[in-house]
């Protein structure tokens, strides 16, 4: 593909882009461009028509928004660890942000377009699906809002339908005494995809766990709901014992492939120990215990 043959469009508002989605309904839409145009160079995708979104002031910031924060397609990854209300309220966000490539890559990088690409080993899913995450999915005549979990069917699949795009992610505010840890082995110490990754939540009552959710990252086609293994801890009374026998759990839940960063063998041997530190971690800030930045 010769960059002189592709044309490039930069809407001002959603309207406009929606319009343009109308018109050219083979466009290819760009958030941060960090994903798209590596698969361009790499020609996994083609393309004649990108409509870009960074001129769309509506689609960034974040806030709250009835009772929940809200957090515009087009924030970037570096927005993200620099938030306030983030790092107060959803800190495990910011880790996995923070856990994205480099300083240049996060400073464009989008939240909707680490969502959007659908990529298995994207670092920002799981996280925010342990964290009852929801996304907006508009269109020019009406817009719908569904869980993170149903967003993904598949590697580079989601639901989003033609004319459609992911506007918004809501999180709503987590309980008190609830913690979420994101944790992640990649082959290198950053700038590197996750190999396996892991994010849990934890949330206590009266002592014992009312609510646990450990979400898999890059060991299947989409993140991965532990369910089972959320189920066996939900009604315990929390102990490293307890946390082991979990960890152990996960791993029978992941369902990896082989490829060019670890085998099938290595990712599953890698889950009961991200799983135990994500726990651990997630354990000590329901706890109210401080908390070490990574």
């Amino acid at each position: 593909m010769i960059l002189s043959e592709i044309r490039f469009h930069s809407p001002q508002n959603l309207a406009e882009a929606f319009k343009l989605l109308k018109e050219l309904k083979e466009a290819r839409i760009a958030a941060g461009g960090t994903d798209l145009f590596v698969d361009m160079k790499q020609g996994l995708i083609e393309a004649r028509d990108i409509i870009s979104l960074h001129k769309i002031e509506e689609l960034k910031g974040i806030g709250k928004k009835d009772k929940r924060i809200r957090i515009g397609a087009m924030v970037t990854a570096q927005e993200i660890i620099s938030s306030s209300l983030i790092n107060q309220h959803i800190p495990a966000l910011a880790d996995a942000a923070r856990s994205m490539a480099s300083y240049q890559i996060r400073s464009m990088a989008t939240i909707g377009g680490n969502i959007s690409s659908a990529v298995p080993s994207a670092d920002l899913p799981p996280s925010l699906i342990a964290a009852d995450a929801t996304v907006e999915l508009r269109c020019s005549e009406s817009s719908r809002e569904v869980t993170l979990t149903k967003f993904f069917t598949g590697p580079r699949e989601t639901i989003c339908q033609t004319g459609e795009l992911l506007t918004f992610i809501f999180v709503p505010f987590p309980p008190p005494n609830t913690g979420i840890s994101y944790q992640k082995f990649a082959l290198r110490e950053a700038n590197a995809l996750a190999v396996a990754s892991v994010a849990s939540r934890l949330t206590l009552k009266d002592g014992k766990i009312d609510r646990a959710a450990i979400v898999l990252g890059a060991v299947a086609p989409t993140p991965v709901e532990a369910l089972k293994t959320s189920e066996f801890l939900s009604g315990k009374e929390p102990s490293q014992s307890l946390l082991e026998d979990a960890s152990l759990m996960a791993k029978e839940e992941a369902k990896p492939i082989s490829d060019i960063r670890g085998s099938i063998w290595y990712r599953k041997e890698l889950i009961p120990i991200l799983t135990r530190r994500a726990l651990t971690e997630a354990l000590s800030q329901a706890q109210g215990k401080s908390r070490t930045r990574k």
